[in-house]
C-alpha cells in the first residue's frame, strides 16, 4: 500500500479526517471549482463518489483495524462533523449509524461468515434502520403523508410548469406523484444497499490485495438469502395487502427490498451458470437484457425464490467453486 494512504489508515486522526473529507467532497469541492462550467460537474460527479466510498473506507479500516478502530475513527469524525455542521446531533446521528456502524458491522460478519451472509444481513439492518428513522421523523403523522409532503414541493413546481388546459398531462404527474410515494422507500434502500454491499466488496478486494484480509473468502457469486426470508416474504405480502395505514405501507416496501434481493440472487446463479459454462458472450447478453429489458427482472426474481429452495449451484460446477 503506498506509504500515504497506509499514513492515513493506520493514524486515527488522519483517517477520520480523510472520512470528513470524503463524506463532504461535495461541498468543498463545488466551493472551489463551482465555476468552472463542464469541469464543475466533473467535480461534482467525484465528490458524489467520495461520499458514497466513506462506508467502504470505513469497512477498509475495520478489516484492518478490527471493529474497535473502525469505531473510534468513526467517533473522531463524528466529532469533527458536529464542529462543521454547527452541532447538529441528528447528522451525526445518521453519520454514526449509516456510515459507521453498518459498515463496521457488515465488515466483520463478512470476515467470520462471508460475503453473502454479509450483504442480507446489510439490507435488513438498512430496512430496520430507514423504517425506524422515517417513523420517529413522522411521527404523529402517518408514513406515506409524510413521504407525499416531501415529494410535494417538486412535484407541484412540475406541475406548474404545465399549462392548465393539459389536464390529461396533469392527472399524469399526480398519478406518477401518488406512485413515487408509495414505492420510494423500498427502491431507495435498495440503491443504499447497492452502494454499501458494492464498498463491502471493494473493501475486501483491497485488503486481499495488500495481505491484510483474513477471513472467509466467498466468492461474491455465492449470495444467497436464508429460506427463513421466503415466509417472511408471505408474510409481508399479506401485511401489504390486509393490513392499513403505516403497518401496510412497510410491509409493501419490504416486499420491494426482500424481492429486489431475491433476484439479486437469480443473477448470481444465472451468472455462476454461464460462466460454469464458459459462457462469457452470455454473461454479457444477461447484463444488457437486464438493462434493456425490465421486464427480465421478474425471471431473475423466480430464479432466485427457486434456489433458495433447490440451491442450483450445487448442481453444476460454478464460478463460486461449488458443485
Amino acid at each position: 500500500m503506498p506509504g500515504i494512504v497506509d499514513t492515513f489508515l493506520t493514524n486515527k486522526i488522519l483517517c477520520a479526517l480523510l472520512t470528513v473529507m470524503m463524506l463532504t467532497a461535495v461541498y468543498w469541492l463545488d466551493i472551489l471549482f463551482g465555476n468552472l462550467g463542464l469541469i464543475a460537474f466533473l467535480f461534482l460527479l467525484v465528490g458524489v463518489l467520495l461520499h458514497l466510498g466513506v462506508p467502504g473506507l470505513i469497512a477498509l479500516v475495520s478489516l484492518g483495524g478490527g471493529p474497535q478502530y473502525s469505531l473510534q475513527v468513526g467517533g473522531i469524525a463524528a466529532l469533527m462533523l458536529l464542529l462543521l455542521s454547527s452541532g447538529s446531533v441528528s447528522t451525526v446521528l445518521v453519520f454514526l449509524m449509516l456510515f459507521v456502524a453498518l459498515p463496521t458491522i457488515a465488515a466483520q460478519v463478512m470476515r467470520r461468515q462471508g460475503i453473502g451472509q454479509a450483504g442480507w444481513l446489510l439490507a435488513v439492518l438498512l430496512f430496520v434502520g430507514f423504517a425506524t428513522a422515517m417513523v420517529m421523523a413522522a411521527s404523529p403523522q402517518d408514513l406515506e403523508a409524510f413521504v407525499h409532503q416531501q415529494f410535494k414541493p417538486t412535484f407541484d413546481a412540475m406541475i406548474a410548469r404545465i399549462p392548465p388546459e393539459a389536464k390529461e398531462d396533469i392527472a399524469n404527474m399526480h398519478t406518477l406523484q401518488g406512485m413515487m410515494v408509495k414505492v420510494f422507500p423500498g427502491f431507495f434502500i435498495f440503491g443504499l444497499w447497492l452502494i454499501w454491499w458494492g464498498d463491502l466488496i471493494l473493501a475486501r478486494r483491497i485488503a486481499q490485495k495488500y495481505g491484510f484480509y483474513q477471513g472467509v473468502d466467498s466468492p461474491v457469486l455465492s449470495f444467497a438469502l436464508p429460506r427463513v426470508l421466503v415466509y417472511v416474504l408471505l408474510v409481508l405480502l399479506g401485511l401489504a395487502n390486509m393490513a392499513t395505514g403505516n403497518l401496510q405501507y412497510l410491509a409493501l416496501n419490504g416486499v420491494i427490498v426482500l424481492s429486489a434481493l431475491i433476484a439479486v440472487q437469480g443473477i448470481a446463479v444465472s451468472h455462476a451458470w454461464l460462466a460454469s459454462k464458459g459462457m462469457g458472450n452470455g454473461v454479457l447478453v444477461m447484463y444488457a437484457m437486464l438493462f434493456f429489458w425490465s421486464f427480465v427482472v421478474v425471471i431473475f426474481t423466480l430464479i432466485g425464490l427457486f434456489d433458495m429452495w433447490f440451491n442450483f449451484r450445487r448442481k453444476f460446477v460454478s464460478a463460486t467453486g461449488e458443485k
